[in-house]
């Protein structure tokens, strides 16, 4: 039986122009504006928070240049990837599970529904971020048992200590399967708190890792009162909430980071974690530096082809894209044989099994590249080759967004500037004169020029001085100005990982992603 697909066009296109990065809208999604869907789910939209410029002293990136538009299509046919290329040994990307985790924490921290088409008539400054700047799971909790009911079980015992519902899968011959899906409508609809979360298998999964942890808090209730961090927090729920965040966060600023940030830049931000726990909180909004270019860099870290668990060969992403979401799988349920075995995505046994990103370079997965047909029909992306694109897409939508170029970044960072030849180095020939006849060399959209350091810079496996400390400002600012962070409320001792509950940790690198998942398995 095929899922029902309830779209309204011009809202479902609204959405995905908007979003950019997203391949997927949820199927609730598209039967209700925009912002009526995340009131539903009871996320920030009631308290509007809007995204702001890191830079608004620097002049706009091609201000001079008539034909801006023109040469970035142009520069973002030669952005396409057919085959994932083998990593260098020596500077090997992350595992393929932090390509996901990252998508996990964009969605955590903006979501902004300016189709792209109005993105050059709307300023920056007033433009809403649908999401809290917080690294608070927002998008996991929405607005918790009271305002998000549908997220958790309805059960009298559980009163006050909540926990979410998880989805079971179907077993080839229609039978109930485990305990490894989104919860679901009848109609196969997510029930998450963000309708993106339901985007790719990949990340849906993670999704579910992370209600399994929260649950897996809660079995621990003595183990609990033993903190009075968690205890202070309140309720069961609210302890556990509290748990899974500061454990979130850490991952975030401790393994994430470390895992793509220039090395250097990374050691760098103990310095800042010791201020921040000094200064207390600020007023902090998500620069568009950061969501429409520098965060952008693991699109260019998606492969063309996933092994997903022992039982399947690799899946084209093409493929894998079509198994949840609108129009995905052949049920309203996740096929039991296609659950994620993280052994392929993360170190949850031993290092070195498995798979890695793809290099990060200026080059897109041709699954990603390409919006599906499907995906363009379903939300009403217009038909011209160029907005099917999606590195078109980012670039027209930075450049009418107003961001500075990247070597205008990197000077003010105090950066190693790359310019001229040295943005060209690892192009081909064609590449190389699209970016001299537009004047890309000295004057590089901002993307693309992230995309290119960490290409050089980076050698592949990791972003240059430029993204990563745009990147990592913005991590630390967002920690340091949640009131209910672990940097926030631990400012005066050093709070430690301790999950499984009961045995904290001695040092910053006991404690990753990997982990997590684990303990929620």
């Amino acid at each position: 039986m095929k899922r029902r697909h309830f779209i309204k066009q011009t809202v479902a296109g609204t959405a995905l122009s908007a979003l950019g990065t997203s391949l997927c809208w949820s199927r609730s999604a598209a039967t209700l504006e925009p912002k009526k869907i995340l009131e539903l789910a009871g996320t920030s939209s009631s308290r509007p928070d809007n995204f702001t410029r890191r830079f608004p002293g620097l002049p706009k990136q091609g201000l001079k240049n008539p034909r801006l538009e023109e040469g970035l299509i142009e520069l973002a046919k030669k952005m396409k990837e057919d085959v994932d290329q083998p990593p260098n040994t020596e500077n090997m990307p992350p595992m393929a599970g932090y390509t996901y985790l990252g998508q996990f924490i964009d969605h955590d921290l903006t979501l902004d529904l300016t189709p792209l088409d109005d993105a050059g008539h709307v300023k920056v400054e007033q433009t809403q971020n649908f999401r809290t700047p917080f690294l608070d799971l927002d998008h996991l909790y929405g607005g918790g048992p009271n305002l998000s009911p549908f997220l958790y079980e309805n059960k009298e015992e559980y009163r006050r200590a909540e926990r979410f519902l998880i989805g079971k899968t179907v077993t080839a011959d229609g039978r109930d399967g485990s305990e490894n899906d989104l919860p679901r409508s009848p109609q196969g609809i997510a029930l998450a708190g963000d309708p993106r979360q339901d985007e790719n298998l990949i990340l849906a999964q993670l999704h579910v890792a992370f209600l399994k942890a929260h649950n897996a808090v809660l079995n621990k209730p003595d183990e609990l009162k033993k903190s009075p961090y968690y205890e202070q927090a309140g309720s069961p729920f609210a302890a556990a909430q509290r748990v899974l965040k500061w454990h979130y966060q850490w991952i975030v600023r401790h393994d994430f980071l470390k895992q793509v940030l220039d090395a250097t830049v990374f050691e760098q931000m103990e310095g800042e974690e010791s201020r921040s726990r000094r200064d207390g909180h600020a007023n902090f909004q998500i620069p568009v530096e950061f969501s429409m270019a520098a965060f952008r860099f693991g699109h260019s870290m998606v492969r063309n082809n996933y092994r997903i668990n022992g039982s399947h060969a690799p899946i084209d992403l093409v493929d894998l894209l079509k198994l949840t979401g609108p129009g995905g799988g052949s049920s309203f349920r996740l096929d039991e044989g296609l659950r994620i075995d993280w052994r392929y995505f993360l170190a949850v046994v031993a290092p070195g099994s498995a798979q890695h990103s793809e290099v990060i370079d200026a080059r897109i997965a041709g699954g990603l590249y390409e919006l599906p047909v499907k995906t363009r029909e379903l939300f009403n992306v217009p038909t011209t080759d160029s907005e099917q694109r999606l590195p078109v897409r980012t670039l027209l939508r930075g450049a009418r967004a107003g961001l500075p170029s990247g070597q205008r970044v990197a000077e003010k960072l105090k950066c190693e500037v790359l310019h001229g030849s040295k943005i060209a180095v690892g192009s081909d020939a064609e590449e190389a004169a699209i970016l001299k006849k537009y004047a890309f060399l000295e004057d590089t959209p901002l993307w693309y020029y992230i995309l290119k350091e960490a290409e050089i810079l980076g050698k592949h496996g990791r972003l240059g001085p430029t993204g990563s400390r745009l990147i990592g400002d913005v991590i630390m600012s967002s920690l340091k100005s949640d009131p209910t962070s672990y940097l926030s409320v631990a400012k005066d001792s050093r709070w430690l990982p301790t999950l499984p509950l009961g045995q904290p940790k001695t040092d910053k690198s006991s404690f990753d992603i990997s982990d997590l998942v684990r303990f929620a398995s």
